[in-house]
């Protein structure tokens, strides 16, 4: 069964719930907003140049008709304080918008990571967003650690994870050892279990 790294946690803090809003939810896609707008223009920005991806998030503002002026702004500023921080950095990117999978028993781990980049130790994942307060210990990271370490073919030591805000700013990143990575998968195992449980058919007697 597929899980969101995203719904990592959620799961973990109550599987009988999460399984239930798994069951029942209906996909209606996703919302088009100001953070996503620019996440989508980093992207985008990554595939071609600064001044396509400030015409991208320019057509994206028209055409979802964004009306705050001051959100507007806020997320064309986010673009150029990105964009700067990728040039002074003279980022190395290997590949964003990556699709993860690490299957481990019966739980199949998915998502999305927003860029791959490629540094003197290796590789380092980031995720684009505003860090979770203990985003550390959450059990997704080592484990998006072990996946993309398996994508890119490199010992999982060898890759950094984290987060970084859209602006550029922020940058936070961990290598988790050997040990926590075999001891995140173990217990992504026995949440497995006990998903597999919940998903059983329950008879009447």
């Amino acid at each position: 069964m597929r899980i969101s790294h995203t719904e990592l946690e959620t799961c973990l803090g109550n599987p009988p719930n999460w399984y239930v809003a798994v069951r029942t939810a209906s996909s209606h896609g996703y919302k088009m907003g100001y953070e996503r707008a620019l996440r989508l223009t980093i992207f985008h920005y990554h595939k071609t140049s600064a001044a396509e991806a400030r015409q991208y998030l320019d057509k994206m503002v028209k055409k979802h008709n964004f009306k705050n002026a001051a959100r507007v702004t806020e997320i064309e500023n986010g673009l150029e304080s990105y964009i700067h921080w990728v040039e002074s950095e003279s980022l190395k990117v290997a590949d964003t918008r990556i699709k993860i999978t690490l299957p481990v028993g019966f739980l199949e781990l998915r998502g999305e990571v927003g860029r791959v980049d490629v540094t003197a130790a290796g590789y380092r994942a980031v995720l684009l967003s505003q860090p979770p307060l203990d985003w550390q210990r959450q059990l997704r990271m080592p484990l998006i650690q072990a996946a993309i370490g398996a994508m890119y073919g490199r010992p999982p030591d060898k890759i950094a994870v984290g987060f970084q805000e859209l602006d550029g700013s922020n940058l936070e990143t961990v290598v988790y050892g050997r040990r926590q990575i075999s001891a995140a998968e173990q217990r992504f195992r026995l949440l497995g279990e006990t998903v597999r449980q919940l998903s059983k058919p329950r008879h009447k007697v």
